[in-house]
């Protein structure tokens, strides 16, 4: 009985220690964004490593209120909110490789278009021209965003940004 309650208590234990675990996410030199409970290794060349802490998640905002339409008979005038401030930066055209089926495509393409930056979305499955120009950029997942000369994996706000900001 002793040693059954000991087992129980060994193993709640050990149950509990990886509840608190840690989430690593690295960028490597060509783009690809990498999410890990492990470091980076050290041999990788890698400009940003981030760790994530249960702490670091925050419940999602609630929904920004809509205009209402002005009743009937009034003069008053709606304004629509104005487009968001770009910074100085990348000033070219996006290009994303994607499928419809695939979430963060989605994602992406609803980022660019809330930003008020210009991109092109090729869907792989149905042009196949846009699948044999995804084969040859080394396109693996989806989505495949190309901006300028720089080439990311998967979607990613921060690095986005990072590759949106640099101008490159």
């Amino acid at each position: 009985m002793f040693t059954k309650l000991v087992l129980a208590l060994v193993i709640l234990s050990l149950g509990f220690s990886l509840a608190g675990a840690e989430m690593y996410k690295w960028v490597d030199e060509n783009g690809v964004v990498t999410f890990k409970d492990t470091p980076p290794p050290a041999s990788k060349k890698r400009r940003k490593v981030k760790v994530y802490n249960d702490s670091d998640f925050a419940p999602a905002p609630l929904a920004q209120p809509q205009p209402q339409p002005a009743p009937r008979g009034t003069t008053k005038k709606i304004v629509a909110p104005a487009e968001p401030a770009r910074k100085e930066g990348f000033s070219g055209m996006v290009e994303l490789y994607v499928t419809d089926w695939c979430g963060y495509c989605k994602k992406a393409q609803a980022y660019l278009k809330g930003r008020g930056i210009p991109y092109v979305a090729y869907d792989i499955e149905k042009d196949g021209a846009a699948h044999k120009r995804y084969k040859e950029l080394g396109g693996r997942g989806v989505p495949l965003i190309i901006i300028g000369s720089n080439r990311m994996n998967g979607f990613s706000q921060e690095s986005l940004e990072y590759y949106l900001n640099s101008g490159r």
